[in-house]
């Protein structure tokens, strides 16, 4: 995923403080000796460390996939801010839409990340930041068009605060954009190319309306530059992405660089980039007619794509599926590409909820509360609003609840069942079957479209869920409802 590379960059620029001997390290693309100087830094305290410093030890533990102990940080950061509960929204917030990202949860990172990035109290920094991560997602999701036009947004930001003075990193932070729109740009450009017109899901981000587009005052050199570009973690992505244009157009001399940028990433820990980095290898050697490449690639990528990523198998499937069309393989090639065909067709199902989460950019005026949400203590109102907003979301989570108004998973589950007898997963279920049986009651259109197509609407995908909470309720299954 193209964004993690980044990542640690980004949160070095959102950092509220950095200790100068980080701030080198990353720009010099010392991940792994960067998040270990943190680590030391943290244990050195004997008081409490600073919420700033946990805050940039777990995004550091994120980019090197340390799952679990970026999420203690985390917490710990977040206990910090007890005393500014704006603050600790806000992180709890974008915590979670980097977390999501970095599993694959487009749909949760989106919602995360527009809610930063549209509230008027959050900071310069969090709205870049959020706006940043927003990109990861489009981008991900073969949004090129989408992508590049939150680039801008996110540039049209930055030229407003840097014109009054009042922000500091304001040259970083053109350092990355400029890196970064090369890298949409090279991106486009490998997966144009005439040998790779039948890798169907992304064709559709870069054709039509929604293809990217070229700005033409992006240097036109910066390919041959690179020294000019003043931080070596963004001049290695730059490197790699000459070497990777120079295979794709047939030069077999470029294999060293950037495989040995693949060995780099590993050796740093960021494996989620790593993976990504292999891909664009094997898409770069099969456009340029490098096959034995592609192929010891590709068996690195083997095991990884066991793992229950949709999007990271479904560029794996492409190259298998591309390779073995090469070789001569046509019955294999056929079977693997129907299997890309189809993940293509879930991915894009999956998306479905991200992409309308960014289209509707202008939040939806609040319900108005019905007798829950009036027996709620205040704080908790909020929480109620938003998971009447985002019932439909299969993904909707107690956590991610409770962290838009900045308190803990316990607390909120506490609160509810003071307040209504009931928890907010028992409040979920019912309200989603409530929804449910009204659209099965309200016309013949149920018949056509099936009990469960109208359950999946409003996040219940699991039919024998579906009946037994559904039973549960009313006291009938969804078939009584409907053949009344």
């Amino acid at each position: 995923m193209l964004v993690t590379y980044y990542f640690p960059y980004v949160s070095m620029l959102n950092a509220a403080s950095v200790p100068s001997s980080v701030v080198e390290l990353i720009r010099n693309g010392h991940v792994h000796a960067a998040a270990a100087n943190v680590q030391r830094l943290v244990d050195s305290h004997d008081d409490a460390p600073p919420a700033a410093l946990l805050q940039l030890q777990g995004d550091l533990q994120l980019s090197l996939g340390m799952e679990v102990d970026a999420d203690d940080s985390y917490r710990e950061a977040q206990k910090r801010m007890r005393d500014d509960k704006d603050g600790m929204r806000f992180a709890s917030c974008r915590n979670a839409g980097w977390q999501a990202l970095f599993r694959y949860r487009y749909g949760t990172a989106m919602s995360c990340f527009m809610q930063i990035a549209d509230h008027p109290l959050a900071s310069v920094a969090l709205r870049l930041d959020a706006l940043f991560g927003a990109f990861g997602v489009l981008f991900s999701v073969g949004r090129l068009r989408d992508a590049d036009a939150v680039l801008d947004t996110l540039e049209d930001l930055l030229d407003e605060v840097t014109s009054n003075g009042a922000f500091h990193h304001a040259d970083g932070w053109q350092r990355l954009l400029s890196t970064v729109r090369f890298d949409v740009e090279a991106q486009s450009t490998l997966r144009s190319r005439a040998t790779l017109s039948d890798h169907i899901y992304w064709q559709v981000g870069l054709t039509g309306d929604a293809a990217p587009r070229v700005a033409p005052q992006r240097p036109a050199a910066l390919r041959l530059l690179t020294g000019a570009i003043e931080d070596q973690l963004l001049r290695g992505r730059v490197e790699f992405l000459d070497g990777l244009a120079r295979l794709a157009g047939g030069e077999r001399d470029a294999q060293q660089q950037i495989v040995a940028h693949a060995e780099w990433a590993g050796k740093q820990g960021i494996q989620n980039y790593q993976s990504a980095v292999r891909i664009e290898i094997v898409l770069a050697s099969l456009a340029g007619g490098v096959s034995s490449l592609a192929e010891s690639v590709l068996v690195l990528l083997t095991a990884e794509v066991r793992m229950p990523q949709s999007h990271r198998q479904l560029e794996y499937l492409y190259c298998l599926a591309k390779l073995r069309h090469l070789q001569g393989r046509s019955g294999e090639s056929l079977e693997v590409y129907t299997r890309y065909a189809l993940a293509a067709v879930n991915c894009i199902r999956d998306e479905a909820g991200a992409l309308a989460r960014y289209g509707q950019r202008i939040a939806r005026a609040p319900e108005q509360l019905d007798d829950i949400g009036t027996r709620l203590p205040a704080r908790y109102r909020r929480a109620y609003r938003y998971l009447l907003d985002n019932l439909e979301r299969k993904d909707l989570s107690i956590r991610e609840i409770a962290a838009q108004v900045g308190v803990t998973d316990r607390a909120l589950q506490s609160a509810f069942k003071t307040s209504l007898g009931s928890t907010p997963t028992e409040i979920i279920r019912r309200l989603r079957m409530e929804r449910i049986r009204a659209e099965l009651e309200a016309d013949d259109s149920a018949h056509e479209q099936g009990i469960l197509a109208t359950a999946v609407k409003w996040g219940v995908s699991n039919r024998s869920t579906l009946v037994n909470s559904y039973r549960r309720e009313f006291n009938e299954s969804p078939s009584d409802t409907l053949n009344r």
